[in-house]
């Protein structure tokens, strides 16, 4: 069940973030960008153990993928500008440094 619960809130994470990085151009990204990292230490705190994150990085993830491809009436919810590509790399690198940074046994 945890795993299903993980997937599904790492799906929601991706999905929220998506909607939220081109709302008003600097903030939403800014905005997403907190939202990814504090959703994953959430998700830290609920699941303790490491593969529950990994899990919903994969689906936040896939869900990102997905969103930044032409589907089949040809719309694209990331674009490939600037704040697309800032949202796929800023978003992948917030996930691992919340990830790892709840490891550290300096918290």
């Amino acid at each position: 069940m945890k795993l299903i619960q993980s997937a599904l809130f790492g799906a929601l994470l991706g999905f929220c973030g998506t909607m939220l990085h081109n709302f008003n151009q600097p903030i939403g990204l800014i905005l997403s960008l907190i939202l990814t990292y504090i959703g994953f230490k959430v998700v830290g705190q609920k699941f303790i153990y490491l593969r529950y994150q990994v899990i919903a990085a994969a689906s936040w993830l896939a869900l990102v993928i997905r969103a930044s491809t032409p589907w089949s009436g040809d719309e694209i919810l990331i674009t490939g500008n600037t704040l697309g590509n800032l949202f796929l790399l800023g978003g992948f690198t917030t996930i691992i440094i919340s990830m790892f940074k709840s490891r550290s046994r300096f918290n």
